[in-house]
């Protein structure tokens, strides 16, 4: 029980630290420093920190969230990410290396395997990268492919060394396989680049159509190349796992880590969106909305309930489904030219990505 309890301190006070040095990599991305030099400074009278200034959040809670020489405020971010970290460096611990039996808890030490310990030190990686890219999305809106590139890459080498220890594990147990297509179509490398490319071209296609419809993106250009390293990670993930033979499940976990992350970006944007709907009285537009949203959940109880039975009930309903719909998209489409140049098109797309992406890591079976 206490040797558990160390363990689990230990990782966790890791994981602050490394929560500590993800503050120093979000803030100098925005501000275009090294992460290396200048030492850890007040953002606000430049000085230089003291050792006991850097404590991950006991120093936030000793100087009371202000500089020990300014006596300006501390951004609450700080404790925030160092906390957040150290729970995700334990929460990926309990999910990948699975130390603790569910029936005696903490009285016991399972034994970890290698590749446990290697698929949770590449997830601690991609977790950072993850927490990188959405900390500099939603300080400036700006995506670095100082952060998405090596998560790319993070997902390509992920596979090449898998897909190498596997072909030499293979080659010893039961001689040289034989090359063909079908060895190189199930090699994980190739599930990795097919999920990447995938990625991008969904989120790509997606922001362009928004060039189409209102002149402008749907989404950064960033965002794409957090959709690729997604790709990449997941496809090398489940390519490398024995549960996924072909790339169609595959294609399938990603649309859906993707369409979470729409799902919980609407969430946020679309109380936003009524609140300029309001804001700018249009009331067409709203009203259009909200006889959409009022009609489809009715819409889909008839259906449920079995009211709908009959042709022309069934097709004039959706008929009238359809044209409200269309009507709406089009109020929103014209309100969006009309105000792009004053209030934007979107919100930070990055962060969605990450959470999805985090939820993924912790739900999908490897």
């Amino acid at each position: 029980m206490l040797l558990s309890i160390i363990m689990l301190t230990f990782i966790f006070v890791i994981g602050l630290c490394v929560g500590s040095f993800m503050n120093v990599v979000i803030l100098r991305t925005v501000s275009e420093e090294s992460i290396v030099f200048p030492g850890s400074k007040c953002p606000k009278c430049q000085t230089p920190l003291k050792w006991y200034h850097n404590i991950p959040v006991f120093s936030y809670l000793f100087l009371r969230g202000k500089c020990g020489f300014c006596q300006e405020k501390i951004s609450i971010q700080y404790p925030i990410v160092e906390l957040l970290t150290g729970i995700l460096f334990i929460a990926l611990f309990l999910r990948f290396c699975m130390p603790f039996d569910p029936l005696f808890g903490l009285s016991a030490i399972n034994p970890i395997s290698l590749s446990q310990i290697m698929i949770y030190i590449f997830a601690l990686i991609v977790t950072c990268l993850f927490i990188a890219i959405a900390g500099t999305d939603i300080l400036e809106k700006k995506v670095s492919d100082a952060h998405t590139l090596p998560l790319i890459g993070l997902g390509i080498l992920y596979s090449v060394i898998f897909s190498i220890v596997s072909f030499v594990g293979y080659t010893k147990a039961n001689g040289m396989p034989k090359i063909d297509l079908d060895f190189f179509l199930t090699c994980p490398i190739v599930y990795c680049l097919a999920a990447a490319i995938m990625g991008f071209l969904i989120i790509e296609a997606i922001s362009r159509l928004g060039l189409v419809t209102v002149g402008a993106r749907a989404f950064g250009e960033g965002d794409s190349y957090i959709a690729a390293g997604i790709g990449s990670v997941f496809g090398a993930m489940l390519g490398c796992s024995p549960v996924y033979t072909n790339f169609a499940p595959i294609f399938q976990v990603l649309f859906a880590i993707l369409v979470l992350a729409g799902i919980l970006q609407l969430l946020v944007t679309i109380p936003i969106f009524i609140k300029k709907l309001i804001q700018s009285k249009s009331w067409v537009t709203l009203g259009s909305l909200a006889v959409f949203v009022m009609y489809t959940i009715g819409y889909l109880y008839a259906q449920h309930a079995g009211w709908l039975t009959h042709k022309i009930a069934y097709w004039a309903s959706l008929i009238v489904l359809l044209a409200i719909g269309l009507f709406t998209c089009g109020e929103l489409v014209l309100g969006l030219k009309e105000n792009k140049a004053e209030n934007g098109l979107y919100l930070p797309f990055g962060p969605a990505l990450v959470l999805a992406g985090l939820i993924a890591l912790f739900t999908i079976g490897f």
